[in-house]
């Protein structure tokens, strides 16, 4: 998207954006995440194959929620701002493309797949931006 849509592709990009924003109106809270969003589709596929999870005690994941709030908040001041727009390229998403992403980028999607086989979807639940936005979305109904 940074170099921008074709036509044809535009079409599709929105009515993936807007379903992704209708489906938790009707009860499909984390549908974006565990279905079309291609590493939380890999994270939830990593969970399946561990039996045994970790059980995280309420206190953790409220400080872990706050920490991706405060990532959140930083990651849209910096884009906002112009400051450094090049934390987008150390989003996993581009670990799915091996001629072109850099080493650190498939070392950080990798640990965070290993970690989902204990944690569910570690990424998507405690750091992921777009998470992140659909969870305000969520709660502000």
């Amino acid at each position: 998207m940074s170099n921008g849509l074709s036509a044809m592709a535009f079409p599709v990009a929105t009515l993936l954006l807007i379903v992704a924003f209708v489906y938790p109106l009707f009860g499909k809270k984390s549908y974006y995440c565990t279905n079309v969003c291609p590493y939380g589709s890999l994270q939830e596929l990593a969970d399946k194959c561990v039996p045994y999870k970790l059980k995280m005690k309420p206190a953790t994941v409220k400080h872990l929620d706050k920490f991706r709030e405060a990532v959140w908040a930083m990651l849209m001041l910096c884009l906002w701002t112009g400051v450094w727009f090049g934390w987008v390229d150390y989003e996993p998403f581009s670990a799915f493309i091996l001629q072109s992403a850099s080493w650190i980028v498939v070392v950080i999607a990798a640990v965070f797949v290993v970690l989902s086989a204990v944690v569910p979807r570690p990424y998507c639940r405690f750091v992921c931006p777009m998470g992140t936005l659909f969870k305000i979305s969520q709660s502000s109904k």
